[in-house]
């Protein structure tokens, strides 16, 4: 399986095509977290548009917290990536799909076309990540589940420590999260780490939903201090964006849930075939509270190696 490692890291579409098979949809890894009241309704004429801060708003702040304390989630994602060459060549690969996440116990199942590169089902079980190809016109599909093993090749564990198979308690630690290579770039625990300056862009409907859109730079050390994001994923992103603050849009409805979310990572320069690399994934969430059991394939349906 491709992998980038490093700020300069060669990225090409074989990568890039690699990277968006596993786009994220593990959401986030989740601490034990009792059902909340909903924050107070934000008033459409309370926020204007277009203001900025120096502090985060209460809505972004708990966004993460509120909206774990669901569970369960129907997600639409896209995912776009642009390389630019030395001679100013230009390639997007985009990627779009749809499933549900389970945030309690760090699954998701999921179905993902990548242009160029077919369609694809997609099961991720804390940290392991399972695929298969699907048939054409929605039929069956024939084909087993190959385990991958983020960053590397197929077979074995996506990481060293166990899977998260059950719901954390008080006292346990945080749901593992996957690993760097299945880039899980949008997991809700993105938001715990919500930095300033924030920008309220203003109203906006997500599928009928009145939110409030925010930009505002994520901090990922921060994030993964609280324990909502691995620090492998913290280094990956260090190494593309060459910071560890990332550009992030949120989009938060009148519950203070997150309806929408938008990570864009753009790389720092540099001597290789495709220097310059952005890459844009957005996740919308919906159905809150769905009742979902998303386990591995059987055994007997996962290819050997």
């Amino acid at each position: 399986m491709a992998r980038i490692v490093g700020r300069n890291a060669q990225v090409t579409t074989a990568t890039i095509v690699a990277l968006a098979a596993s786009l994220l949809l593990s959401a986030a890894a989740c601490s034990s977290h009792s059902a909340e009241p909903p924050p107070t309704v934000i008033a459409s004429t309370s926020i204007p548009s277009a203001t900025r801060t120096s502090t985060v708003p209460t809505p972004l702040e708990s966004a993460y917290t509120t909206t774990i304390a669901r569970k369960t989630a129907r997600i639409h994602f896209t995912y776009g990536a642009t390389l630019v060459s030395v001679s100013g060549r230009k390639q997007t690969i985009s990627t779009t799909g749809t499933g549900t996440v389970d945030f309690a116990h760090s699954t998701s199942q999921t179905v993902r076309d990548v242009e160029g590169g077919g369609r694809s089902e997609v099961r991720i079980i804390g940290p392991d990540f399972y695929q298969r190809s699907v048939a054409a016109g929605g039929a069956p599909s024939s084909s087993r589940w190959t385990r991958v093993v983020p960053g590397g090749g197929t077979g074995g564990s996506a990481t060293s420590q166990p899977s998260a198979t059950a719901p954390p308690s008080a006292s346990s630690p945080p749901a593992v999260q996957p690993g760097v290579g299945d880039d899980a770039a949008l997991r809700l625990g993105f938001l715990s780490g919500a930095a300033t300056p924030v920008t309220t862009v203003g109203e906006e409907s997500i599928d009928g939903v009145q939110t409030i859109h925010y930009k505002l730079p994520v901090n990922l050390e921060t994030a993964s201090q609280r324990g909502n994001i691995s620090t492998a994923t913290v280094d990956y992103y260090k190494g593309i964006l060459g910071t560890v603050l990332q550009p992030t849009e949120a989009w938060i409805d009148a519950d203070g849930l997150i309806r929408q979310l938008r990570i864009t990572v753009t790389s720092a320069p540099s001597d290789g075939p495709a220097p310059h690399t952005e890459i844009i994934r957005t996740v919308t969430y919906s159905d809150f509270g769905l009742p979902l059991n998303i386990t591995a394939p059987p055994p007997n349906e996962i290819a050997p190696g």
